[in-house]
């Protein structure tokens, strides 16, 4: 439905928001306990692939328009960093660091876009509102890892895990911009598919690359019910409901409004961690929130014109 085809039904309305605010805040957990019993990249592999054929499938049976050699060529590169870096540091990191400070740790992504944008990416120079953002939300992330319990002055163990989830910010801003490349296909859906695709693939051959060095292969009878379980709900829910809800609501909603995800996710993420993954509300995350949270209705809040 487009923006030309009349206003959307409101119940409609409600359940894409609800997608986005809800499933994408809920992916952490899930991804935690993906996790428990699923290799990182294995997990991470099958999601993506899974998730990225299937919406090629749907989309181009409706489109029948499809991609070249060279666009899959610039989509498997594209996917690299924003999948196969990005997404493996992130299940990786939620195997040791509580899926609620993942996900502050990750709220920050607005600024970095901002900022990365501006300094490398050709982006508009930071208005003063963006400025005040990106100390709020980096002050957020140094009180967050700094006033953690488990932290120690020293870059080994559960120290080095917490910087994971903020360098997959970076190298996920970074695969954005790169990915945008309208090249790989003029259809947003499509190009999305095929870049979810060609890094889940990307994932599944680095597990078992790192597998034939280890040893140590991934054995399905070793997953957990509840791994399991996880995992098709990031496959279903995470990458496929919630994903195309973002797709739609961008098209026929204000995005100022749609980016209003991006500061409730964070909450519902530690709300969901607390009552359902039995994780700790330390000092640190009660003082980084709202800290993080205001940063990134700095980022994303837009004034209305006229």
């Amino acid at each position: 439905m487009g923006k030309n085809a009349g206003v959307p039904p409101k119940w409609l309305l409600l359940s894409a928001y609800a997608a986005l605010y809800i499933i994408w805040g809920s992916t952490y957990l899930a991804i935690r306990f993906s996790v428990e019993t699923i290799p990182p990249l294995f997990s991470g592999g099958i999601r993506f692939l899974a998730a990225g054929v299937l919406l090629f499938a749907a989309r181009t049976a409706k489109t029948r328009d499809f991609p070249d050699a060279r666009g899959w060529k610039l989509a498997f590169f594209a996917s690299l960093l924003p999948f196969a870096v990005s997404y493996g540091l992130i299940t990786a990191a939620e195997k040791v660091v509580p899926s609620s400070i993942a996900a502050l740790l990750i709220a920050v992504e607005p600024a970095l876009f901002c900022l990365i944008g501006w300094l490398f990416f050709d982006g508009k120079r930071p208005l003063p509102r963006h400025c005040a953002g990106i100390a709020l939300g980096f002050a957020g992330v140094c009180l967050l890892i700094l006033r953690d319990p488990n932290v120690r002055l020293s870059f080994s163990g559960y120290t080095l895990w917490m910087l994971a989830p903020l360098l997959s910010s970076v190298t996920w801003v970074v695969g954005a911009f790169i990915s945008s490349d309208p090249r790989i296909h003029a259809d947003s859906l499509t190009s999305s598919a095929m870049l979810m695709t060609c890094g889940g693939a990307a994932m599944l051959v680095s597990q078992y690359a790192l597998s034939a060095f280890t040893g140590d292969y991934p054995s399905f009878g070793a997953f957990s019910a509840r791994s399991a379980a996880a995992l098709a709900y990031l496959i279903v829910f995470g990458s496929i409901v919630a994903y195309s809800s973002f797709i739609w609501l961008m098209r026929v909603e204000p995005a100022n409004r749609v980016s209003t995800h991006a500061f409730v996710n964070p909450i519902v993420a530690v709300i969901l961690g607390w009552l359902v993954g039995g994780e700790e509300l330390h000092a640190n995350i009660l003082t980084a929130l709202p800290l993080i949270v205001t940063s990134v209705i700095l980022m994303v809040w837009e004034k209305k014109e006229g």
